[in-house]
């Protein structure tokens, strides 16, 4: 009888272990249709989110209880998984702040991959945000900008006045690196060129305890217009002046036909010339507070503030033009 087991159970094993082997074959083969489902990105990003309320805006202890981890991912599955649910930053309330970092690496300054670094700052008006934002997105993930590891991860701020985009890079110092991510972040969002980006190291944050002002941008905000400009409408406000005021300190004679136009104008359109020169004096007074209201928008320094306001109350219209400019493009 054993015999006769032994050699029924004996044909059997090799059959057995065929439709082991097959079954086993199958599986791996399903596992491997299965991973090449997924789509790999190059690395692994984390989403991180902050909403830091009034009183804990410049408390950087309360910063990482603030900080709130929404997800991990490394696939281009994992990644519309998170994204699809996650709200527009047109649709996030004030102070906040959208990250995508990489894995293990926490927005933070002090993080020790971040550290020796530094970020990119784009200052953008609201509503602007939010395509631009994922456009960014989907370049930082999809590795377009072609530097390695140096860039760290990149956030989205929403401010009261403004949005704020910024570049999380590895290396300060490391100069060549940096403009390359500063001209790619201009390619990818479609900027123009003369558009401005500011710069601001994380140990700069860490001193002043502020994340977008005094960037190196803002040392150097201070632009005047054309020199023209200067020469025209001083000259131009001295003799209104003097024509509304001191009419006999102006040498009518020595002007020739210019002087007799003068005088004609003194001796008939006096009550004129006096209501325009008052207007055009309020009127400079007005174009200085919008210059110091527009400052105070793109968080200009006040030194520079207040050269902005000098300028413009003597020049007017031409210094106000160049930082309603600013303002328009919604940079700085």
């Amino acid at each position: 009888m054993t015999t006769n087991e032994e050699e029924i159970t004996t044909p059997e094993t090799p059959e057995k272990e065929k439709i082991d082997n097959s079954s086993s074959t199958k599986d791996e083969s399903n596992m491997s249709d299965s991973d090449s489902s997924f789509h790999l990105l190059e690395g692994r990003w984390t989403f991180w989110y902050t909403h830091r309320p009034t009183t804990f805006r410049n408390s950087s202890v309360n910063y990482d209880s603030c900080l709130k981890k929404l997800g991990t991912f490394g696939t281009i599955e994992e990644f519309w998984c998170y994204y699809d649910h996650m709200k527009f930053p047109s649709e996030l309330p004030l102070y906040s702040d959208i990250h995508l970092f990489k894995e293990n690496l926490k927005p933070m300054w002090e993080e020790e991959g971040n550290r020796l670094g530094g970020k990119w700052i784009l200052r953008l008006k609201k509503g602007l945000s939010t395509r631009l934002w994922e456009s960014l997105v989907f370049a930082v993930i999809g590795e377009q900008f072609s530097v390695g590891k140096e860039i760290c991860g990149i956030v989205c701020s929403i401010r009261p006045q403004e949005d704020l985009i910024s570049i999380w890079t590895k290396t300060a110092n490391n100069q060549i690196v940096t403009q390359r991510i500063k001209e790619t972040m201009k390619k990818v969002l479609s900027l123009p060129q003369e558009c401005p980006l500011e710069y601001k190291t994380h140990n700069d944050s860490l001193r002043d305890n502020c994340s977008y002002r005094n960037t190196d941008r803002m040392k150097k905000n201070f632009e005047s217009p054309k020199f023209i400009w200067w020469l025209v409408v001083p000259t131009c406000a001295i003799l209104l002046f003097l024509m509304v005021h001191w009419p006999y300190a102006i040498p009518f004679h020595s002007l020739g036909a210019l002087g007799q136009f003068l005088y004609h104008l003194i001796s008939n359109y006096r009550l004129i010339l006096l209501f325009i020169f008052w207007s055009v004096f309020l009127a400079h007074i007005y174009e200085a507070f919008a210059a110091r209201q527009i400052c105070r928008q793109l968080n200009i320094d006040q030194e520079s503030t207040y050269l902005w306001m000098i300028q413009t109350f003597i020049l007017g219209y031409p210094s106000l033009r160049i930082l309603k400019g600013y303002s328009r493009r919604g940079l700085w």
